[in-house]
């Protein structure tokens, strides 16, 4: 079970908005930040206070699943392993995957829909941005109601890229979302 990634499911996403189901620290800290970049064993070690029982908690409520489990709609696939650089490396080296944006349109708005830019989002704001601020941007993209906000978020995304690590990466960024 600890050697198994885990991604959260609709209903994982949901309880981060209303908090009706996980009340102990360390349990919605590890749903907070739970993605299929990582096992639960690497997840564990970095969310302090949380134990195995947190991981089979979050299974037993429905709000983690195996990653690639088939259990209602799935966020966009994960990125290949070349692509997961631990944290501290610079990601710079390395290119910015594009989840199969749609064709671009006029504008400076995200063309993925929601599932993918919120995926998108969550599992790339910690190796940009580094753990602490990328925690923040997650706690941000959980808040987010909807693909307009979710959009908005992400242009002011791209501008936290590009003060952290440069030009550069930040046009990566925006190409890998559709945006101009």
């Amino acid at each position: 079970m600890l050697d198994q990634s885990y991604q959260k499911t609709d209903a994982g996403r949901a309880e981060m908005k209303v908090r009706q189901l996980v009340n102990a620290r360390a349990t919605r800290n590890l749903l907070l930040v739970i993605d299929a970049s990582k096992s639960a064993r690497q997840w564990l070690g970095l969310v302090q206070g949380s134990t195995e029982a947190d991981v089979q908690q979050l299974l037993d409520l429905g709000l983690i699943r195996a990653a690639g489990a088939a259990l209602g709609p799935a966020p966009a696939p994960a990125a290949d392993a070349t692509f997961a650089p631990a944290f501290g490396t610079a990601p710079a080296a390395t290119p910015v995957p594009a989840p199969a944006p749609a064709a671009a349109a006029a504008g400076g708005d995200p063309q993925l829909d929601y599932e993918q830019l919120y995926a998108y989002l969550t599992r790339h704001a910690k190796q940009y941005l580094g753990l602490m601020k990328g925690y923040k941007v997650v706690l941000e993209v959980e808040r987010c109601s909807g693909l307009p906000e979710l959009q908005d978020y992400a242009r002011r995304f791209v501008e936290m890229v590009r003060e952290a690590q440069g030009d550069d990466l930040a046009e990566q960024v925006k190409r890998a979302m559709g945006m101009h």
